[in-house]
């Protein structure tokens, strides 16, 4: 229980407080909970700008409209506090789904939020199928195969590993346009591990395990390769003994009566669940070669236990949607150091955005990664793709957005997918930026 708990603290969530059957020396350090939940406070003196404001507590519903808030096994906490530009949700697991890993779990971005969210109904799903009577049968006429076997192939995503902080604001700190590199692939230990939720190796690869557990993720609307260790040791369990017992995905999921409540994230594409996971791992590694990057870069990208499997094929194909424009490798390489999910989320999502400004304002003509990802387009205009929840005016907003070099370019936009301040947007716009609000990646 202690890996289980522990994955799943740091994959996107943490924890208050681990269950008392976790044991500690498998337990990583948690990490803390966000701060306690205050008032907006009056803008305060500052240098950039003239003053800078707290980052405030939003409603949790204003962000998410569209989204259920609570149901079976789980409620989200109705605010949250902001911390500049990323929310800071508090998801409350129910014993009834989650069992021995019921507690408060913290997720700091909308987007590994919606994520969550839309795993739950699919680990309530595997519960209710792994407590049939079809299920049981199952699993006493199934092949004698150690159910562990499966379960031991979850991996840790790199916060997990380390305790390094696990947000993006540090990536707006970087954006001087002169800065080195992020990071060293020389000098981290990404090529150490396996993406984070890559399940089976060749042999179980070849009697068809892995065909078996990607179409039983397709049927929940999950993704297969999730950083969420509570799902994956779920889907494991699941798809080995329906592999062991020769049990087809139909028969396992009419088992369990009522339907399940489907948001609307999508957190992979059918590539994702047709093709192996061996053939996915080698086509993101010639991708990675035809962008220009070395072996030593490759291994770093496609072993980055920070970037599920699935993130990294979005990744691949946005960055070959560009085109072989300047700072495409660069761009590569910067998403591949990423330490925390979190963080490679972000970027890559921002290459999304990119992708999308090419299709429909201007082709994108070069790229720059100072940290966030800074793209140019055809017509002369700098866009600066910000996936943000909520931004407010702080110092670290207002060093990014004053930074000379930035300032420098005359047609600047910065393309946010949430929501601002009033202070943030008057600002920005004193200072020559055009923005764009609200719009979905």
């Amino acid at each position: 229980m202690g890996l289980l708990l522990g994955g799943f603290l740091l994959a996107g969530c943490s924890q208050s407080a681990p269950p008392e059957a976790s044991q500690p020396s498998q337990a990583p350090a948690v990490q803390a909970p966000p701060p306690p939940m205050a008032s907006v406070q009056p803008p305060q003196p500052g240098a950039a700008g003239g003053q800078y404001e707290e980052p405030p507590v939003v409603n949790v519903a204003d962000l998410m409209p569209a989204t259920p808030l609570s149901g079976p096994g789980f409620s989200v906490q109705p605010q949250a506090p902001t911390n500049g530009a990323m929310g800071q949700y508090t998801i409350v697991a129910d014993p009834s789904v989650f069992h021995d890993d019921a507690g408060s779990y913290y997720v700091e971005s909308l987007d590994m939020l919606k994520i969550r969210l839309s795993e739950i109904p699919a680990i309530e799903q595997l519960d209710g199928m792994s407590n049939t009577s079809v299920f049981a049968q199952a699993l006493a006429s199934s092949a004698i195969r150690p159910v562990n076997a499966a379960a031991n192939m979850v991996m840790h995503p790199m916060d997990t590993v380390t305790g390094l902080p696990s947000g993006v604001g540090d990536l707006f700190g970087r954006v001087s346009l002169g800065a080195g590199e992020i990071a060293s692939s020389t000098a981290n230990s990404f090529g150490s591990g396996k993406a984070a939720g890559q399940a089976g190796n060749a042999t179980l690869t070849a009697l068809g395990y892995d065909q078996v557990r990607r179409q039983l993720a397709h049927e929940l609307h999950v993704d297969p390769y999730s950083s969420d260790p509570i799902l994956t040791k779920k889907l494991n369990h699941v798809a080995w003994v329906m592999f062991s017992a020769r049990m087809t995905v139909s028969a396992a999921m009419m088992a369990v009566p009522g339907s399940m409540i489907i948001t609307a994230v999508t957190v992979t594409n059918d590539l994702v669940y047709q093709t192996p996971r061996a053939d996915l791992i080698i086509l993101v590694q010639k991708k990675l070669k035809s962008f220009g990057l070395s072996q030593e870069e490759i291994v770093a990208f496609s072993s980055n236990t920070a970037i599920p499997l699935s993130l990294q094929v979005t990744a691949v194909k946005d960055l070959e949607a560009l085109g072989n424009i300047p700072g495409r490798r660069a761009a590569a390489a910067a998403i591949g150091n990423m330490m925390t999910e979190y963080q490679a989320r972000f970027l890559v999502t921002s290459l999304h955005m990119l992708v999308r400004w090419g299709q429909q304002q201007a082709p994108i003509s070069g790229i720059q990664a100072p940290g966030v990802l800074i793209g140019h387009d055809q017509n002369g205009a700098t866009i600066l793709p910000a996936p943000v929840d909520y931004l407010s005016w702080t110092p670290r907003t207002a060093g990014f957005a004053t930074d000379p070099n930035l300032m420098a370019q005359q047609n600047r936009v910065l393309w946010i997918t949430g929501k601002m301040t009033p202070l943030a947007r008057q600002q920005l716009a004193a200072n020559g930026w055009n923005v764009r609000e609200g719009e979905q990646q």
